[in-house]
């Protein structure tokens, strides 16, 4: 009877795909019957209204990776592209058809990097003298605005709803540290760590946060903190305030007018209306830069560009930017992409855009290789670090040409752990007996069935000894510096992008736009010639991406009310269960982890 109920379900199931993807095609077909003059129009600079406000809308989310223009691209955009947006804004600020910028801020996920990078661009937009303001209905409803009112500050007008507040107290890092409910559930963390500021697996073995991770994650956070606060209080023009304020956040509506954080109190119709005067219409910033994208001379020179985001694993790297999956860097994935551009005669230089936590040490080191290669044969590559580039993510940078970072980038964390959980007590207390064989002394030297004997435990320190100094000496070679200097900035320490820069990880502040100057100059381009971005590997139409993965089975119609459930608990559990569950695979997979998250509203 039960394999009977299998097999029924079996084909329930098969049915449901197959009709899930009819009705797929069919929604993409009306879409684009719906859409095919829209979309016609989008893409072609000459239809654009003769007088337009540009729009922003934060709410919809920023990504980073490689976009490609597709028949489709306008009805499943996930949000803004960051890199594209950017060179749009400095393409309108010659533009006369563009009268200004509008925002709309106060909603959605945004990290701090890429806030920067875009804020400098709204910036330098607000200086041309253009109109440009920014709204919000609030600035940290059940939560803290910083991000979003610092990017808004950019611009020349700030408004607020009037029942809106301003919440701009800061940040800060918060962990949980399991090592209480551990004990009474029979768990048993065995980990080490090179060195002391490696807190990565300290929420195991502690019950608080260590002095020293403690000191460091202050420093960083100082730094980061400094940053905004300068960044905002010449936007304000408040020079010595901005600090004072932040610390008395957060305000009602009437006392960020009154303290000069805000320049207007009014509703969403009121401020469009006085965006469109005369015959201004609306224009999406997406819209724009895919309608604008300059030609390219037959005689450009070509920059390859590669995108390594997420953990570092061995293999190809998962999850596609266009669908807002999460992104993980694969060894085999980048790797192939820089030996590939290395083999292209007509690419100059390679920027590698990293945005990682770091991960597998091995995956790490397969990756450093081709960036060793490139420099072996004269190919520059310069790295450009997102949000985080930390542990792993580091590691691929220390041997190219030029590092960049923002100056609230996140970096640095050379260091290692490594280790594991024993679970025999918890086996104990629920009953459950294990038994076995093997072949081969150290067979089951990673088992969590039994606790590190002397001799394993002497082996994984003898490990991450060997990774460590592998580690600190390949980045020395990279930055010109012996390894006890790399030691002394390294021992797990995590860095703001400012800080790196001050103490030799980092070569320059700057984003994405400021690489791709920095590999012209590597490369020898002059300014009189062009340049092209190629995209390594090249990146897939997003329908093609999308019939592909429904075509994969990962496209699986289930009861709505179990999908629903189960989508509350992964959203509330899933920052703990993703570090514990990598904590009982194979540690050795993740050893140069720096477990940082952006800083940021997730």
């Amino acid at each position: 009877m039960s394999f009977l109920r299998f097999i029924f379900k079996g084909i329930v199931g098969l049915f449901a795909a197959l009709g899930l993807l009819v009705i797929l095609l069919g929604v993409l077909i009306g879409v684009s019957l719906n859409n095919v003059e829209d979309i016609g129009k989008a893409v072609d600079n000459q239809s654009l209204p003769q007088e337009m406000i540009l729009t922003i809308d934060l709410s919809e989310g920023l990504f980073e990776g490689p976009t490609k223009a597709s028949y489709f691209s306008n009805s499943f955009q996930p949000g803004l592209p960051l890199h594209d947006a950017i060179d749009a804004l400095y393409r309108a600020q010659d533009d006369n058809r563009v009268k200004g910028l509008l925002i709309k801020a106060g909603q959605g996920p945004l990290q701090l990097a890429q806030a920067q990078e875009l804020r400098k661009a709204i910036r330098a937009f607000t200086k041309t003298g253009k109109w440009t303001a920014s709204f919000a209905e609030t600035y940290g409803e059940a939560g803290h605005g910083t991000l979003h009112y610092y990017l808004a500050s950019a611009a020349e007008s700030v408004w607020v709803q009037p029942s809106g507040d301003l919440d701009i107290s800061g940040f800060s890092m918060e962990s949980p540290y399991l090592r209480p409910v551990l004990d009474e559930l029979g768990i048993l963390p065995q980990f080490s760590q090179r060195h002391e500021y490696k807190g990565v697996m300290n929420m195991f073995t502690d019950d608080h946060m260590p002095a020293p991770v403690k000191q460091n994650t202050q420093s960083v956070l100082n730094s980061i903190f400094d940053v905004i606060e300068k960044e905002i209080s010449i936007s304000r023009e408040k020079p010595g305030e901005i600090g004072n304020l932040m610390d008395r956040s957060p305000f009602s509506a009437v006392e960020a007018i009154d303290a000069d954080l805000v320049d207007r109190v009014g509703y969403w119709d009121e401020i469009t209306d006085e965006a469109l005067t005369g015959d201004r219409e609306f224009v999406h910033l997406a819209d724009y830069a895919m309608s604008t994208t300059p030609e390219i001379s037959e005689g450009a020179s070509r920059i390859a560009v590669i995108y390594g985001i997420g953990e570092i694993h061995l293999g190809q790297s998962q999850g596609d930017p266009f669908f807002g999956g999460g992104m993980t860097m694969g060894s085999d994935t980048i790797a192939q992409a820089i030996s590939d551009a290395i083999d292209d005669d007509s690419i100059e230089a390679i920027i590698l855009r990293i945005d990682s936590p770091g991960g597998s040490y091995v995956a790490s080191d397969v990756m450093w290789r081709e960036v060793v290669r490139a420099k072996e044969v004269g190919k520059p590559v310069i790295i450009s670090m997102g949000d985080v580039a930390a542990s792993g993510g580091y590691f691929v940078s220390a041997p190219a040409h030029k590092i960049l970072a923002n100056p609230v980038t996140i970096t640095g964390s050379i260091g290692v752990a490594g280790g594991k959980m024993v679970l025999t007590d918890l086996w104990d207390k629920v009953g459950v007996k294990w038994d076995g064989v093997k072949a081969g002394e150290n067979a089951d030297l990673y088992s969590a069935n039994k606790a590190f004997t002397n001799e394993g435990w002497a082996r994984l320190q003898g490990s991450l000894d060997r990774i460590y100094e592998d580690f600190t000496v390949k980045v020395g070679e990279g930055r010109g510096k012996s390894q006890q200097e790399i030691h002394t900035i390294a021992k797990g320490q995590i860095w703001s992008g400012a800080q790196a820069k001050d103490n030799g990880l980092v070569d320059e502040l700057g984003g994405f736009r400021e690489a791709i100057q920095v590999a012209r100059e590597a490369a020898m381009i002059s300014e009189e010639l062009d340049h092209q971005l190629v995209y390594f590997p090249e990146p897939k139409d997003p329908i093609e991406e999308l019939l592909e993965n429904a075509m994969g089975g990962q496209m699986i119609l289930t009861d709505p009310a179990v999908v629903k459930s189960l989508s509350t608990l992964v959203k509330i559990t899933s920052p703990v269960l993703k570090t514990f569950e990598q904590t009982v695979q194979d540690p050795r997979r993740n050893v140069l982890n720096s477990r940082v998250t952006p800083i940021g509203q997730q």
